[in-house]
Order: C-alpha cells, then structure tokens, then sequence
C-alpha cells in the first residue's frame, strides 16, 4: 500500500484551512492516492457549523511531524529470553551479528541487556563444583543442552541445585546435586544414598542395564563426559548472569533528534526501544538514525514555518497549494507549488477538481463553498476576486444551497464568542510574522459585537502582554472585524506599536485604533505592515 500523505493547513486552523484539506484530500484519493486531512489545532465555532451542516467528520490532530524512534523500520528485532541458556544466547548473537541485544522476561517485557563479554566472562568464572549454586539452570535446560534422554525414575523440573560431581567423587564427598559417569556399571542402588537430583550417563552405547530398585532420575547423553561438563555449564540460565548495570534504552514515542547527541556520546553501542508496554520494538544503533523515513506532507492555505506544524523542517513536503505571500519555508527538494491570487485557497481546489475532470460531491462542494464564504466575509472583503464568486456559485449549486442565506449563517455562528475566554479568542485564529526586524503577532476575530468583546480589553491585553514577554513579540496586534459594518477595531501592543500607527497614518489611543473598511488581515494589513517595516 502507498505510504500515506498528510494534508494540512497552518495553525490555529480557520474554515478555509480545514475545508480546502478535507477537499483536497478527497480529490487526491479519487485520483488514487493515499492521502488523509488533519488538522493542527481546535477548530472555531464557525468550521464546525460548516462541518455539520454537511455532515462532515472532525479531521485528527496533528501536534508534530517530528520521526520518532517507532519510525525506524530498520532496528534489529531479535532478542534474548532471561530464561534462554547461554549457548543458545550466544547462537542468537551470532547469528544476528550484534555484540549486545535486549533479554525480556517472562512477560515479554524488557529486563536487561546482554552483551557477549557477559557470557565469555561467566564462561570463565564458572567452577564445575558449585556450577549450580551459583547460577541458574534447569533439568529441562540441561537434558536440551546434552541432547539426553531418560532412562530411569521420573526427570525433576525447575531449578537445579547442589553440586556437579563425577559419580566416583559424590561416592567419597557426599553429593546433592547432580551426579555424572561414563561407567554405567558403577550405577546400583548406593546412588539412591548419595541425595542426587539426577544422575547423567556419557555413553554412545545402548544401556541394557536394569534399574528397578534405583529411585534417582538417569538421563543418557551421547557425548563424552568433558563436552556433558562443558554444555551443562552451557546451560546456565541468562537470568543468572545478568548484572544491575545501567543501560541506555528508549520508547517508540522519543524523537529521534532527541536522543541523538545521547546516543553518540555513550559507549553502548546498542539501544533497545520499547513500545508503550514496555515490549521491545526493535533495537537500533546510531546508523539507523540515518536513514528514517520522513512523513510526506502537503501543504494548504500557508506555506510559513511558523505557521505550520512542529517539525515540518523533517518533513518532505510535496505540495503547496496556497493564496498568500510566500515566506521562508525551506525545502530540501522540488515540490508541486499551486498558488493563486484568489480570495480562498478552495478557490484553488476546485480549479484542481476541473483540471482532473472530476467533479465533488455534495458535501465536499459545501465545504468549499463555506470556505470561500468565510475567507471573503461574504464577498465583501477586498481578497475577493471574480474567480472566487463564479466559483462559490458553482459549488452552491452542486452543494444544492442559497449561498446568501448559508453564509450569513456561517459567519454568525463564527462571530458568536460569548463562551470563548480571552486567550482562546486570541489564540483561535493568530498567526506570526517576521517584518524586516519586528517579530509580530497578529490575531484576527470575527464578531457582530464589537462593543460586546470590548468590555474584555483589560483581560485581553493581560493575555497579550503576557504572551509578548514569553515570545519576545516585538508588536502584537488583535484586530477585531465588524463582520456587518465592514471595518476592524485594532488592540496593540508592544514595544515597536508605533509600527501601526506608521503604517496607518492614525494614532493609537488607549492602544486602540478603528480601520474603517479594513477587514482582510492579508490584503489591507499584512502588506502595509511589511512595506513600513523594511522602510
């Protein structure tokens, strides 16, 4: 299957943001493309009225296009139970050519990491005589190990205890534990004296000697008795050797640029990663940072870093289909760019719709159409061109709709904020600008009650001088639109306020300001602001 593409447009999404992304997204997978439209924050009370008017889904949220560690497909997903014997540890490290790898436990959840000098170094401490005291193994370990079978008596389970003796030497000492011979001969019913869990015979040789009277468990090995000593050593648990030594490992959801530098600067040279259960993912080394794949991504209605999603540098954007001025967004290669001087970015889309032949359906026409409507104000912006009419009226008889009455509609349920707190009314549709030197905010809201939203200037501008300290806005401004009166009353502040009132010709009292006939943040004020600011 194709890899997905994300469809998106900027922060603090408006109805034109959303629309044209769910539209695009339509026409881009009738076209049969895997593409899916998200959203990059809360939607305002306008696009969910035009989302329900035409039955339309709320797209997912996206908070970051950042690869995390879950992204690397390429990791190393072998790893080592603690219950594994160390000869068949030292099978899976070989054959997947690692040096370390993750031991899991019993609940298949990440336990510890072992790495091969751990195994030499058991190998070499090892003392036959409290081989089992000290480490941990298993009867059914030790019969897998020398490839033994039963001859006798009923085989113990779980873990081996005492010592490891030859038969000969637990006659004279006394033994506990485990007993092993090459002379089935010597085996009689004085075994049963000695206390032994289990008694080991090395002998290639069909035993035809009787054990009837013998209780203790007899296994029969085909080996010799220094290679039986040698694989029962082998089959020491990995559990038993295991040390409380801190070690590096991550979870599927860490950003890779987040634990580069930690990575490269440790002497681990593997890295288990786990997933949100604490299983192993995979287990990655420093290459494997080199190589993720990126998530691709189209662009809608913006095409400014600030204004999209967080990490979009990691990104590869395919597409920009936008109708503003073109910013700083850096691409690492060639990409489709679609922009037009239109009033709506769906104005765009649905030229996209002609161009393929195609022609939208009901719901996905309604959204553009309410796009339109919104970013125009209902035509009376100065954005609004004759493109953006004769389409509008195309999508209204597709959709079925009187545009004038619906519009209406839409634009007074999105200047409705009487539930909206004064951060939210200037957080919902702000975006931000570097003007030659000024880092500038600048927030815009649609209402029928300007006075209305007025007698929340104090807490606004509580809200606003806070957010300039915490972002080092050189100005910020809120403009509040008169959806009705076809004007904007502005708030401002900041250092550099006189950045407005220079562009304006006006004089800022009580740092407000009305702009009579003003209403498009991108046509009558972004400019200005940008031509005053490189002056």
């Amino acid at each position: 299957m194709k890899e997905k593409t994300l469809i998106f447009g900027h922060k603090n999404p408006d109805t034109d943001s959303i629309c044209s992304a769910i539209a695009y997204s339509n026409l881009n997978n009738i076209l049969g493309k895997n593409t899916k439209a998200v959203r990059l924050g809360s939607l305002n009370k306008e696009t969910q009225f035009a989302l329900n008017y035409f039955g339309a889904d709320e797209p997912d949220l996206l908070t970051t296009v950042k690869p995390t560690l879950g992204d690397i497909k390429s990791g190393n997903k072998a790893v080592i139970k603690e219950s594994d014997t160390l000869v068949t540890a030292m099978e899976i490290l070989t054959k997947q050519k690692h040096s370390s790898l993750p031991v899991i436990n019993s609940e298949n959840k990440l336990e510890s990491l072992l790495h091969v000098s751990q195994i030499a170094n058991a190998y070499l401490e090892m003392s036959t005589k409290d081989l089992f005291d000290r480490h941990y193994t298993t009867y059914e370990n030790i019969i897998s190990s020398l490839d033994a079978k039963i001859i006798n008596g009923k085989m113990p389970k779980g873990r081996v205890r005492g010592y490891l003796r030859g038969l000969l030497e637990a006659h004279t000492e006394g033994s506990s534990g485990v007993v092993i011979t090459s002379e089935v001969t010597r085996i009689d019913k004085s075994i049963d004296d000695l206390n032994a869990s289990l008694c080991v015979v090395c002998s290639k040789e069909k035993i035809n000697h009787k054990f009837e009277d013998i209780k203790t468990p007899i296994i029969q090995t085909g080996l010799g008795i220094f290679k039986a000593f040698k694989l029962m050593s082998h089959s020491v648990s990995v559990h038993s050797i295991l040390s409380n030594t801190p070690f590096y490992h991550f979870r599927t959801t860490d950003y890779i640029a987040d634990v580069q530098s930690m990575m490269k600067e440790s002497d681990q040279t593997n890295f288990p990663v786990v997933n949100e259960h604490g299983e192993v993912f995979s287990t990655i080394r420093n290459k494997h940072l080199m190589n993720v794949a990126r998530i691709n991504v189209i662009l809608v209605d913006h095409n400014e870093k600030e204004q999209s999603v967080d990490g979009i540098e990691t990104a590869r954007i395919l597409e920009v289909v936008d109708h503003h001025k073109f910013g700083n967004l850096d691409t690492a290669e060639p990409l489709m760019i679609r922009a037009e001087s239109v009033g709506c970015t769906s104005t765009i889309v649905y030229r996209l719709y002609q161009e393929a032949n195609k022609v939208p359906d009901k719901q996905n026409a309604g959204l553009m159409l309410s796009a339109i409507l919104s970013d125009t104000l209902l035509f009376k912006s100065p954005t609004t061109t004759k493109r953006d009419v004769q389409v509008a009226k195309e999508l209204a008889e597709i959709a079925e709709i009187d545009y004038q009455k619906y519009g209406m509609d839409l634009l007074v349920a999105g200047a409705t904020l009487t539930d909206k707190s004064p951060e939210e009314i200037i957080t919902m549709d702000m975006k931000e600008f570097t003007m030659g030197n000024y880092k500038t905010a600048l927030s815009q809201v649609n209402t029928v009650d300007v006075n209305g939203l007025l007698v929340e200037k104090d807490s606004l501008e509580t809200i606003m001088n806070s957010m300039i300290l915490d972002n080092g806005y050189d100005v910020m401004i809120l403009v509040i639109t008169d959806i009705l009166n076809k004007g904007s009353e502005v708030i401002v502040l900041g250092n550099s306020s006189d950045l407005v009132e220079n562009a304006f010709k006006l004089k800022l009292t009580d740092n407000r300001a009305w702009l009579k006939g003003v209403v498009s943040r991108k046509k009558q004020i972004v400019p200005v602001l940008m031509q005053v600011s490189q002056e």
